[in-house]
């Protein structure tokens, strides 16, 4: 092989070793900045045996887990009261309602600490037998600042979209209670309705302690954003009513709330 020979081979070499590192330089140059995580992980689920353990691995290097999430929503009440019904004939109605404000999760892992501060409406309607033939309905409405104290059980893991229950109580402080009356009037032989409002916030009792049981589902749509969906059932450990409505009686709340809103990693 003469000496031009090995100067061209020279050459070819050089060139294929300064390509391989042009590649890869560039490679590392645009690689996303959250491939450290992935990569750190993929490296620990080697060392790891079981399913459990790698999807914990790659929870806690790959998504965000900060120790609290806030979550404001907006829900759809349907309430009733229960306790009296059947008195003189009378019957309940459920009303719908509303609720709205924001929750607070306390922790990281499948068990969190949930508590927050709600607007929430609660009530029914009383249909009562004044006589035979003439009926009375009285639309109640009980207006709350509510406080949850809950726990919260997520799985498979509660930094990625999962479905989780929830329990616990519910203290409810009565801000409002307002009531719609309307009976019939027969006025020269027609019949029509008068209706009357009137505030009875003194005859409801000031707080209200509620059990509380749900479900629901964290869908999320970014790193640290998600859209969270629930259903809840909520009903009265204590009476809401004072002697002066429906003395002898009590009165409970309960009620089934749907809700959706965001899940904000903090």
């Amino acid at each position: 092989m003469n000496k031009a020979t090995y100067i061209i081979a020279a050459m070819i070499l050089g060139f294929t070793m300064s390509a391989q590192a042009q590649s890869s330089k560039a490679r590392t140059k645009f690689r996303p900045q959250y491939a450290a995580g992935e990569m750190q992980a993929a490296n620990e689920m080697d060392s790891v045996q079981t399913m459990s353990q790698r999807q914990e691995v790659l929870a806690t290097q790959t998504i965000p887990n900060p120790m609290v999430t806030l979550e404001p929503t907006i829900g759809y009440v349907s309430s009733t009261f229960t306790g009296i019904e059947g008195i003189n004939g009378s019957s309940v109605d459920s009303v719908s309602r509303m609720q709205g404000g924001a929750g607070v999760l306390i922790g990281r892992g499948m068990w969190q600490f949930e508590s927050g501060l709600l607007y929430s409406q609660r009530g029914g309607k009383l249909n009562i037998n004044a006589n035979d033939v003439v009926k009375a309905g009285i639309d109640i409405t009980l207006t709350y600042i509510d406080l949850p104290v809950m726990a919260r059980f997520s799985w498979p893991h509660s930094s990625r979209s999962h479905f989780f229950a929830r329990g616990g109580a519910v203290v409810g402080f009565l801000t409002e209670a307002n009531t719609e009356v309307t009976a019939p009037v027969n006025y020269m032989g027609a019949t029509a309705s008068n209706t009357a409002s009137q505030d009875l916030k003194d005859s409801f009792n000031s707080t209200d302690v509620r059990l509380a049981l749900g479900m629901g589902y964290d869908w999320k749509f970014a790193r640290k954003m998600g859209l969270v969906v629930q259903a809840d059932f909520q009903e009265s450990l204590n009476k809401v009513n004072k002697e002066e409505i429906l003395p002898g009686k009590d009165m409970f709340n309960m009620g089934l709330i749907l809700s959706a809103g965001l899940s904000v990693k903090m």
